[in-house]
């Protein structure tokens, strides 16, 4: 047991104010029995450790020693034991409360009793030393580091072009820092653009196994496997700690590496990062403080500025082999004629014994050599050239003569060298043989005077333009813009004529090409192709265009496109009047056959209770009205059949009043809010000409005139048609009259022309007149108009006779119609409502029905007594023309006694088989009267004659 401090005021004053003067010291007094325990500590050891005394004191001293420090405490206690030393002082480490230690100084001596020999233990101070070690360490290591720095210069500064500069700067670096192992990767690019990482060199301390044979080592993608390293390198950051503090990529990757400490600086080279250097400590963990950060960021700025150049130094020779290479092999002379001191040249490339005949060395020997070969009108422009280049910033031309006499164009460009201060010492620059060039220029200016001549003769127009202005325009394209002569035109730009052209930048030539729309000086419009190609004119740049005055061949393809769109008209039109006529036979018909019966009931039969006595008239009066409306209908489908026949280039006798009768109807619509419709017709004979064509001529005539005559007016307007004998006495004259507006004698001189057109915008599109014109024309007749402002118009057209052409007369009166015979009459048709109206027209015969061309074949195949067939020409499965020729091959004569019906036979097939056979056909709706007829004499003229 130690002893207990005694109270202070037990204690006697000297030895009080002993105690003051220990308790206040920095260093620690202490005191240690024989067995080596605390028996005294001064209160600075709680300073120094964090322990208090309290808890320190009869525990032994051995507790709170470093155990490196064991050995060195046992070896002095033995020496003070052996009286070999009476008092040591002598550096150590004692534990702290938070674990770590404090480096301090001893100083011990024994304790005897007061006999001399009897040992009490020992006492002494201990005094805190860290700071010093410290600081010392600090100083050790930063004299380290810098001998490494100077050490890592002069490797630099000896290390050879083709040595490897990173392996000679790893052992300075790791030696300075400490490290288990210190490396360099080099960054490089992938074939597909990623930035690699490959380990170049590396150091490692004893015991410690090198990674640099490592293949995991190269071409690392650094971005993928440590992410947070690669984001600190790619700022220009430093990545240091011990590895348990690291992310998790980055701590994967080094801890089965056993690094328990790393550091890693970049290394950037020109801006970019060239790789990093990393120090891995493998013994324990590690921080590095910022004195070893800052000198380690200084070496690797020097390796840094090393590789920039070494870099730069390959750069330049590699420049420098490109630009002798591409001397050596250009075509132009590249020389350097240096004016410091005494003038020579300093560099010629070889070329220039191939363009002059004078070798490079000779050019060297002699700086006059190219002054006195230069041409003598232009010797001193080179001496100016030579001498004072900053005073020509675009190329010179200089004639030169060869070592054999001939002559030879160059063209000269330079630059001029200068000093620091400014002045210039030396001339470098490029001399291109032109020779070539220049002949061709020569003969170019020889040949422009024959282009001129061959554009002259060009009848297209044509116009050359340099720097977006007309300098030559041949007569052509004068006169085809309307001008007197070509002055008009020079200097002024060609897309002032060409409609909806984007204006080209200033300064520059339009390159026209493909179709334009071209407007001439009296506002008129012409469509023409243009060609433009690039050429040279009095030796400067130019364009050449070239045009093709298409506007008619534009009008004709716009006719034809009109005439494909009537064509589809057309062909609309007969679908319908097909569709139509089948239902309106039936209906025709029925009426007939109701009005037929009302006739027949006797006047009871139809008498209602209560009503009054004679319904039979109204009833009759009922069925007319139905009849006559279906009557207009029918007259207005066969207007649209003849309007839509498709042999447009059949050309045949024509009844013109038939084909006036059916324009007018179709134009009925337009007339009759407008004028009233007059026909003076006289005895004419048939044209010759196209019923379809010419109702297509006389309704576009008619609806003119009725669009003349302003609406709401039709009583105080007419439209007349007239029609007599021409004047030479055979031909046949049209007049379509109106008391319209007129037309401007201006515009009637142009009535013609295609697009143009007197009507507002959108109701006209100025086709009309000219497609009746050519109509006429092909037919061999001739149209005019005349015209009056505010007083009418008047068109004549005059068309040729038919051949033989009897004159159209009135229909006779029926002949009287003979006793009917009964027959036996198939009809064939695929509406089941036209076999029944066709039924009860011919009721007096024996009537069966077939709907369908198949079935009808199958009938007569069996049965050949039918005196009749009636047969639709157009039905779905098998046609009549089909069921015909069927009948036909059969052999059985059947095929004589087919009549043909047709709700209009649109196909040219039809029409042309309806045209060749000999049988006789019926349109639809039919006219009652003539089926009958037909019906009857086809059976009269099968039955026996009978006696009267």
């Amino acid at each position: 047991m130690h002893p207990k401090p005694r109270p202070i005021e037990e204690v006697p004053a000297h030895e009080h104010r002993y105690r003051l003067v220990v308790e206040n010291l920095r260093e620690v007094v202490f005191q240690l029995d024989a067995q080596g325990r605390w028996t005294y500590l001064s209160p600075a050891w709680t300073e120094l450790t964090g322990f208090s005394a309290e808890e320190c004191l009869g525990q032994r001293n051995m507790e709170y020693v470093h155990p490196d420090d064991h050995a060195l405490c046992h070896e002095l206690g033995r020496a003070l034991l052996s009286r070999q030393k009476e008092c040591c002082k002598h550096e150590m480490r004692y534990r702290t409360r938070d674990g770590g230690y404090r480096w301090v100084e001893v100083y011990v001596r024994l304790l005897l009793g007061d006999d001399g020999t009897t040992y009490l233990g020992t006492c002494g101070t201990i005094a805190d030393i860290t700071e010093r070690r410290e600081a010392l360490a600090a100083l050790a290591r930063r004299e380290r580091y810098l001998t490494a720095l100077v050490e890592i210069q002069q490797r630099l500064l000896a290390t050879g072009a083709s040595e490897s500069l990173h392996a000679r700067l790893m052992a300075p670096l790791g030696e300075a820092s400490g490290a288990s192992r210190v490396y360099f990767f080099e960054a490089h690019r992938s074939s597909d653009g990623n930035l690699l990482f490959s380990q170049r060199a590396e150091w490692c301390a004893p015991g410690v196994k090198p990674k640099l044979d490592n293949p995991q080592h190269q071409d690392m993608h650094l971005e993928r496997l440590m992410p947070h390293l690669y984001e600190l390198l790619s700022r220009g950051q430093l990545l240091s700690g011990p590895v348990r503090g690291l992310p998790t990529a980055e701590r994967e990757a080094l801890e089965p590496q056993h690094i328990l400490s790393v550091l890693v600086l970049p290394v950037w080279v020109h801006g970019t990062l060239a790789g990093f250097i990393g120090f891995d400590n493998c013994v324990e963990e590690r921080e590095w403080d910022k004195l070893e950060v800052d000198l380690l960021m200084a070496a690797a700025g020097g390796i840094s500025l090393a590789l920039e150049q070494r870099q730069s130094e390959r750069a330049l020779r590699e420049r420098e082999q490109r630009f002798r290479r591409i001397a050596e092999n250009a075509s132009d002379v590249m020389y350097r004629y240096q004016l410091a001191g005494t003038r020579s040249f300093a560099f010629v490339s070889s070329g220039v014994t191939k363009k002059l005949g004078f070798t490079p060395e000779e050019h060297y020997r002699d700086p006059e050599l190219w002054l006195r070969q230069a041409h003598p009108e232009d010797r001193e422009t080179l001496e100016r050239l030579l001498t004072q280049p900053e005073k020509h910033d675009c190329p010179v031309v200089v004639r030169s003569r060869t070592r054999d006499g001939n002559t030879v164009w160059q063209q000269h460009v330079v630059t001029p060298v200068l000093d620091a201060a400014g002045l210039c010492v030396a001339v470098e620059g490029i001399a291109r043989d032109i020779t070539e060039r220049h002949q061709v220029e020569e003969a170019l200016k020889l040949s422009e005077a024959s282009f001129r001549v061959l554009l002259e003769g060009v009848p297209e127009p044509a116009a050359i333009q340099q720097n977006g202005q007309i300098v030559y325009a041949n007569a052509a394209l004068v006169s085809s813009l309307g001008f007197q002569g070509p002055r008009e035109l020079l200097g002024r730009r060609l897309e002032e004529f060409i409609l909806d052209e984007p204006p080209a930048p200033p300064g520059t030539a339009l390159l026209v090409t493909g179709e334009r729309r071209l407007k001439r000086k009296d506002g008129n419009v012409r469509t023409a192709e243009f060609a433009s190609l690039p050429l040279l004119f009095s030796g400067q740049p130019a364009v050449v265009c070239i045009a093709r005055d298409v506007t008619e061949q534009r009008q004709l393809q716009s006719r034809l496109s009109l005439a494909d769109r009537m064509a589809s008209m057309g062909t609309l039109a007969a679908g319908i009047a097909h569709e139509i006529n089948n239902p309106l036979a039936f209906v025709i018909s029925n009426l007939g056959f109701l009005s037929d019966e009302l006739n027949r009931l006797p006047s009871s039969a139809v008498q209602a209770p209560g009503s009054r006595a004679e319904p039979r008239e109204d009833w009759r009066s009922v069925l007319t009205e139905a009849r006559e409306g279906a009557e207009r209908v029918r007259q207005i489908v066969r207007q649209l059949k003849a309007f839509s026949r498709p042999d447009e280039e059949r050309v045949e006798p024509v009844d013109l009043h038939a084909v006036l009768d059916s324009a007018v109807m179709l134009a009925a619509n337009e007339i009759k809010h407008r004028a009233r419709l007059k026909r003076e017709y006289g005895p004419v004979p048939k044209v010759m000409g196209n019923d379809g064509r010419l109702c297509q001529v006389f309704l576009n005539l008619v609806v003119n005139a009725a669009q003349a005559i302003p609406e709401g007016a039709a009583q105080q307007n007419e439209i007349r048609l007239v029609t007599r004998i021409g004047p030479d006495g055979f031909s046949v004259l049209v007049e379509v009259q109106d008391t319209g507006s007129g037309i401007s004698e201006d515009a009637l001189g142009r009535i013609f022309d295609p697009f143009f057109t007197t009507k507002p915008v959108g109701v006209g599109t100025g086709l009309g007149l000219s497609i009746c014109h050519g109509i006429i024309t092909s037919l061999g007749g001739y149209i005019a108009v005349e015209s009056q402002v505010g007083k009418g118009t008047t068109v004549r057209v005059i068309l040729p006779p038919a051949r033989n052409g009897s004159y159209v007369a009135k229909p006779s009166a029926p002949t009287q119609t003979p006793t009917a015979r009964r027959g036996r009459v198939l009809i064939v048709d695929d509406e089941p409502a036209v076999g029944r109206a066709l039924r009860r027209i011919l009721r007096e015969h024996d009537v069966e029905l077939a709907t369908s061309g198949r079935q009808a074949l199958e009938r007569l195949t069996e049965d050949k007594s039918f005196h009749v067939v009636l047969c639709d020409v157009m039905m779905p499965d098998l046609a009549g023309k089909d069921l015909y020729e069927a009948i036909q091959q059969g052999g059985s004569g059947l095929e004589q006694r087919f009549v043909f019906v047709s709700g209009g036979a649109f196909t040219s097939g039809a029409r042309d088989f309806l045209a060749k056979v000999p049988n006789p056909t019926l349109e639809k709706p039919f006219d009652e009267a003539a089926v009958k007829r037909v019906v009857r004499d086809l059976v009269m003229s099968q039955l026996p004659a009978t006696g009267t």
